[in-house]
């Protein structure tokens, strides 16, 4: 169950932009985002919401988050994620899609979408998503890449610094395998890493691996990090994701 109070104190700091051109939803919608959010503008589809997009970027008046669905006239929302991505590429986004839609999920997941999200919409799904993408929103004044301490969820914490894995401030072992490959999926935090790169990053470690061996090395650091921060992606690779 979400607690709203938590919910509301990550959303009220955060700017969205909603694409639907289904008017209903986008007014139900829109009517449900103006109590969370500190700024709510709307458009009707993917060539709209990719002139209001740059229209704000060009005013140094960027969107926190942009959450969008796929079949739209004018410009689907595979189109207006590849747009928006020309334009910052860190651009948190959510993609909204009927589950007939699906074909699409291997190209969104590879230009780097936030979550993908199936109609109907279930409200305590889109609200754990927003709370989770709000917080990281919000943490995001340092770059993940340049903190020295990451907060990995469920009270895991990666010291860069010092290489060190630690839970509940109590170091957590890990084979030089595991640490090579952690700090891999840290660098790649939030886009998918394939298993090519994951074998060129041995390779140039003097590391010779397999995949069936990549395979058996996720498995082995999901059981020492918190458990869903690994997502398989299939076909591609691995998703790293703090929660």
């Amino acid at each position: 169950m979400i607690d709203y109070k938590a919910l509301y104190k990550e959303t009220q700091h955060v700017s969205i932009l909603l694409v639907e051109d289904f008017q209903p939803l986008r007014e139900e919608m829109q009517a449900l985002f103006d109590d969370l959010f500190r700024k709510v503008v709307c458009a009707e589809d993917g060539k709209q919401a990719l002139a209001v997009y740059t229209e704000a970027h060009d005013k140094d008046e960027t969107f926190d988050l942009v959450l969008s669905d796929i079949q739209m006239p004018n410009m689907d929302g595979v189109e207006l994620t590849k747009k928006i991505r020309e334009v910052n590429v860190e651009q948190s986004i959510i993609i909204l899609s009927a589950y007939s839609e699906s074909k699409y999920l291997l190209e969104l997941i590879n230009i780097g979408i936030s979550k993908f999200l199936t109609k109907p919409i279930q409200h305590e799904e889109l609200f754990e998503v927003l709370h989770r993408e709000s917080f990281k929103i919000n943490a995001q004044e340092i770059p993940l890449k340049e903190k020295n301490h990451i907060a990995l969820g469920e009270s895991y914490v990666w010291e860069q610094d010092v290489r060190v894995l630690k839970h509940n401030d109590v170091t957590i072992e890990l084979t030089r395998h595991e640490l090579l490959l952690l700090e891999l999926f840290i660098s790649k935090h939030e886009y998918v890493c394939t298993n090519t790169e994951i074998s060129d990053m041995f390779y140039a470690n003097n590391i010779d691996i397999s995949e069936k061996n990549i395979r058996n090395l996720v498995f082995k650091l999901r059981k020492k990090i918190p458990e869903n921060c690994v997502n398989s992606i299939y076909g591609l690779g691995y998703k790293f994701i703090c929660l």
